[in-house]
């Protein structure tokens, strides 16, 4: 409470630290024409949205692209799409109840 004694007991008071600078007030007029980002690798716009899809990339082409055809996929060598089609060592092992009770125990010592 020594504090509070020393603020109420000082002359100017308490001064905020925090400034307001007062009302806001609305520009008169916005410029919304459209323009480049200031990071942007060229400092143009595109004429349309039909040729900067001709131009974008994401992963492959964006626009314009036609499969041929349809192709089957298969694993490469050695490789497999779903466990059950490995070799029998490497499934999943079966556990006892004994087994599933010692994990659900936490490990704990059964008596």
């Amino acid at each position: 409470m020594n504090a509070s004694k020393v603020l109420r007991a000082s002359t100017t008071g308490r001064t905020p630290l925090i400034q307001f600078l007062g009302k806001r007030s609305i520009p008169e007029s916005i410029d919304h024409t459209p323009r480049p980002h200031p990071a942007a690798p060229t400092k143009a716009l595109p004429n349309s949205f039909a040729e900067y899809r001709k131009k974008a990339q994401q992963h492959g082409p964006l626009g314009g692209y036609k499969a041929t055809k349809a192709t089957s996929i298969s694993p490469g060598k050695g490789q497999v799409f779903d466990r059950s089609e490995l070799p029998p060592r490497f499934w999943r092992l079966t556990l006892s109840k004994e087994e599933m009770e010692v994990i659900e125990s936490g490990g704990a010592a059964m008596a």
